[in-house]
């Protein structure tokens, strides 16, 4: 499994490394959804920056999207930093984003080139 889940004080952090599958990135979903602490979590953190691929096609993208927003109806307000420097690896992300907001998505979005970055966004209210 090319991901580490790190639960925090009030979210979860995803550090994927090497190169990532659809199926790993529903498996991430699945440890975040199927725990507790899901329902008060504030934030997550996606950081990719030890990744060196993704096999995430668009129609894997539209299920995980279509998965998070509706999850969004009941955890709202939910953040979503992602750290990415790979321009492939961005664009899937942003991908991923764009359907969630064209679906009406509650969660806030936004990436990043650094960790530092990504986690003073999360602290703005």
């Amino acid at each position: 499994m090319p991901f580490r889940t790190i639960w925090e004080k009030e979210g979860i952090k995803w550090e994927f490394y090497d190169f990532v599958t659809a199926q790993e990135i529903w498996e991430a979903n699945e440890i975040f959804f199927s725990d507790p602490r899901s329902k008060t979590s504030k934030y997550q953190l996606v950081h990719t920056m030890e990744t060196t691929g993704v096999e995430w096609d668009p129609m894997d993208i539209v299920e995980v999207s279509a998965n998070d927003v509706a999850a969004s109806r009941t955890l709202q307000r939910l953040k979503m930093a992602y750290i990415a420097t790979n321009d492939r690896i961005r664009a899937k992300i942003e991908k991923y984003v764009d359907i969630s907001r064209n679906l009406n998505s509650d969660w806030h979005f936004r990436g990043f080139e650094s960790e530092k970055e990504a986690r003073l966004w999360l602290k703005e209210n």
